[in-house]
């Protein structure tokens, strides 16, 4: 996959510098999504049909969001940008690795809904965002993501000709199974545990459980089949696909703490006039800002539906939690080696 995106960075390279060569001010050749170019409004805004997507459906944190960020943008612009929502990865045909790439690669969606560590495909800086135990709480999320580690992130997409534009959480994610509670790392072993990505892996190998990789879309058939006995994700993303009815053991640890980016390919972003970018950026902010405020309203809800389906859910003591930081340990420094000083000291681990 990186070979791939070496060729498609190096055409976003020339792409970017002809862009600058042709204009002097982002909104000077402003154009729709499809290149097809643009007609202000009375208003000031360009005339844009845009596609936003994303990785789950409409009842996961980044579907929330995207509606949330569709509705305003249509309302506030008065209808001259109209928002076109694309859930399930479906422009990719459902392959979350191509998601990434197509972002970078641009012409298939003008914006999208990714998780940052999704991206450590295309540069190691981005493991940062995947390392274990990486937030205690939302509130460390926030304070990092709207300061030094959103900064970091803003110079390392911009490398992609990606401008992000917010985040917002995919939660704290927690240990789910279906065979067993799981109080100690020792519980953890042969478990098979989807995972998603290379970080991802390795962490389930070193808690002794068995990995398996797998793409969001392909999670709960595989639980419900036994191909898979669990995953790490956050009480949200678990409710909002079922996961009451296949999932019947939780251990709260926080294992990850998942964020979401809001984001535009950066060559239609500079065709875009600056009322619509001062638009989309206010909307998008928002968005972002609801998601928050949702998610810690909506989690306790989604706990207490799992408790209400059955679930046995653990949560573990300080001592027992450090057990599965130590396990950790490895594939902690490994993120951070990779990631390279500078994303630690943006995201307060130096």
């Amino acid at each position: 996959m990186k070979r791939f995106l070496s060729f498609v960075l190096a055409s976003v390279l020339t792409l970017g510098l002809a862009s600058c060569g042709n204009s002097s001010a982002p909104g000077n050749n402003a154009n729709n999504g499809n290149g097809s170019g643009a007609a202000s409004t009375g208003e000031g805004y360009d005339k844009l049909n845009l596609k936003i997507s994303y990785a789950t459906g409409d009842t996961g944190m980044d579907g929330i969001v995207a509606i949330k960020f569709e509705e305003l943008v249509e309302e506030r612009s008065g209808g001259a940008i109209q928002i076109e929502r694309f859930p399930n990865c479906q422009l990719v045909g459902g392959n979350m690795e191509r998601h990434v790439e197509m972002m970078v690669a641009g012409g298939a969606f003008e914006l999208a809904i990714i998780s940052t560590s999704s991206f450590n495909t295309v540069d190691n800086r981005f493991y940062i965002a995947g390392t274990p135990f990486l937030f205690p709480t939302y509130d460390a999320m926030w304070e990092c993501m709207d300061s030094t580690g959103g900064e970091f992130m803003n110079t390392v997409y911009a490398d992609y000709n990606i401008k992000r534009l917010d985040t917002f959480p995919n939660g704290l994610q927690h240990i789910a199974n279906d065979k067993r509670e799981v109080t100690c790392v020792a519980d953890m072993k042969d478990l098979k545990m989807r995972a998603y990505g290379d970080t991802q892996m390795k962490l389930q190998r070193a808690l002794g459980a068995d990995p398996v990789n797998m793409s969001w879309s392909e999670l709960y058939s595989a639980l419900q089949t036994g191909t898979v006995d669990g995953n790490t994700n956050g009480y949200q993303t678990m409710y909002s696909g079922s996961f009451t009815e296949v999932q019947h053991y939780i251990t709260e640890c926080g294992i990850i703490a998942s964020t979401y980016d809001i984001m535009a390919n950066m060559s239609n972003w500079n065709s875009w006039n600056a009322a619509t970018q001062e638009l989309l950026q206010e909307c998008a902010t928002e968005a972002a800002h609801y998601g928050r405020d949702y998610m810690v309203e909506e989690e306790a809800k989604c706990k207490q539906a799992f408790l209400d389906a059955g679930c046995t859910i653990t949560v573990l003591n300080e001592e027992q939690l450090q057990e599965f930081k130590d396990a950790a340990v490895d594939v902690i420094n490994e993120c951070k080696e990779l990631a390279g000083p500078e994303a630690c000291v943006a995201y307060g681990l130096d």
